[in-house]
């Protein structure tokens, strides 16, 4: 799923973006669109000229600064094939750029702008880690305290303690990657029944002794938040972290989805733009279910920073890398991914879900920050992070030596991936452990049949990278003769491969 709700892990080579959920048919990729052209619905045309500037500057951009940061939205609304997005930049705690591009609904020709509420998906675990971090404060858990004392029922929670819920290393399975999850968030359910799904299911490592992405971890810290506030875990969000900032556009659940300043959510299916199919958000819960706008986000990030979300000391908690009992150094705190661009120390998140896609990215060091939102669920806000950040920090020759360290092996080892998949010789060998348990013959049969009618790939073109728990996540885009793919895979520091993904742009 997502990231934002989770990463798949694996690989569903199907019509999604990394990190973005599965569809009901895994393995299909759809027609491809030729490289030059655009999607289309009845009115989309060309996209809109930028919603006015809706937020007061105290360091106004130059006109150059804005005109570029302009362009390069407007460029990856086309490249990516998405139907709009909205973008903020903040600089020395204040919102120096906010805008939106393209438009949030087609149908109705309703433009984006920096108001615009989107599915966060993920970016929500930023929220339920603040507020573990915040009952920790109230002195009312540690965080290094057994599950067991908030669900006892839960197998294995005598040796599973609240940090490794948080930091991902609690072993286990993420419900999303089950088979019948496909079409589950179209139902309702509760807490208690996601968590029942994974009960059964053996834990992928011992705790405390791995890495891997599991969105089930967030579901169980919403309970534990439930067990302890006494509220539910929307209105805890709500009392002590959404109001008291006055992040006054968020909303928690199908409240905030069914918002009329929510844009619609699409996919691209290799030729239009189509309505993409909305989860139930009770569904995503603690692990993804806030519907936001990039203004509040702003207000969420600066909060964090001025020590007005949590304590300082709880953040330095939530931004620090951990450290395995074998010595790997994993990027990833609590709810937060921690790397280098550029150079530039950022902790940021992706997030997704069916239609919506984003990152929050927070340089710390710098003071500044970028998000973007947009509604699709194959949009990769990657090259839009970098190249806004690189506007204000232009890197230099070392620093750009320093971050592309490494490509030219990956875009060799990514292309004969790809080539294993287009002839059905991908050997589970070549993946990580978890991958490996999820890969299966029907879905390297699927792949086989998908990508390798589409022949030999004219060129392979990196347009992002990045670190995420223990593997390194590299997209590629992929031209043919007659069209283009996305492409992305994580490996890890082996090289062992832990996901793939395609999507038609």
């Amino acid at each position: 799923m997502l990231r934002a709700l989770a990463i798949v892990s694996v690989c569903c080579l199907c019509c999604i973006a990394a990190g973005a959920p599965r569809q009901a048919n895994p393995g299909a990729v759809p027609p491809l669109a030729a490289p030059s052209s655009f999607p289309t619905l009845p009115g989309f045309g060309v996209s809109p000229t930028p919603a006015p500037l809706g937020s007061p500057t105290s360091s106004p951009l130059t006109s150059d600064q804005m005109q570029k940061i302009d362009q390069l939205a407007q460029a990856q609304l086309v490249q990516q094939a998405i139907p709009g997005l909205s973008l903020a930049i903040v600089r020395g705690g204040n919102v120096v750029y906010a805008r939106g591009y393209g438009y949030a609904s087609l149908e109705l020709q309703q433009v984006a702008s920096e108001s615009t509420l989107y599915e966060a998906g993920s970016i929500a675990k930023q929220f339920t880690a603040g507020a573990v971090l915040l009952l920790a404060e109230d002195g009312k858990l540690s965080i290094d305290a057994p599950l067991a004392a908030f669900v006892p029922d839960f197998p294995n929670a005598k040796t599973i303690t609240l940090r490794e819920l948080l930091s991902m290393t609690s072993g286990i399975p993420d419900y999303t990657d089950l088979p019948m999850f496909d079409q589950a968030p179209q139902s309702d359910v509760t807490p208690a029944t996601i968590v029942a799904l994974v009960k059964d299911q053996p834990l992928d490592f011992k705790p405390g002794t791995s890495w891997e992405y599991s969105n089930t971890n967030y579901v169980l810290l919403g309970m534990v938040i439930e067990k302890v506030s006494g509220e539910s875990y929307a209105n805890f969000i709500n009392t002590r972290i959404i109001r008291p900032l006055s992040m006054n556009a968020t909303q928690d659940g199908n409240a905030g989805a069914s918002s009329p300043n929510l844009a619609t959510g699409y996919t691209f299916d290799g030729q239009t733009l189509k309505l993409d199919q909305p989860w139930d958000l009770d569904w995503a819960y603690a692990t993804g279910d806030l519907v936001s706008n990039v203004l509040d986000l702003a207000v969420w990030d600066t909060s964090l920073l001025a020590g007005k979300a949590v304590t300082i000391g709880s953040l330095r908690e939530m931004w620090t890398p951990l450290t395995l009992p074998d010595g790997t150094q994993v990027p990833y705190g609590f709810g937060w991914s921690v790397g280098r661009l550029d150079g530039h120390r950022v902790i940021d998140d992706n997030g997704g879900l069916p239609g919506y896609n984003g990152r929050n990215a927070l340089f710390p060091n710098d003071d500044f920050d970028v998000i973007v939102l947009a509604n699709s669920k194959a949009f990769d806000a990657g090259p839009i992070v970098r190249g806004v950040f690189e506007q204000f920090f232009p890197p230099t020759p070392a620093e750009l030596a320093e971050q592309s360290q490494g490509d030219d092996a990956a875009l060799a080892h990514a292309r004969d991936v790809f080539h294993r998949l287009q002839t059905g010789t991908l050997d589970v060998s070549q993946l990580t452990p978890q991958a490996a348990k999820r890969f299966s013959a029907k879905i390297l049969d699927q792949a086989k049949s998908s990508l390798g009618r589409l022949g030999q790939p004219l060129r392979f073109d990196q347009t992002d990278k990045y670190p995420f728990g223990t593997t390194t996540e590299y997209y590629y885009r992929v031209t043919f003769k007659d069209g283009v793919l996305g492409f992305s895979l994580s490996f890890d520091a082996s090289g062992a491969v832990g996901e793939v993904t395609a999507w038609p742009l």
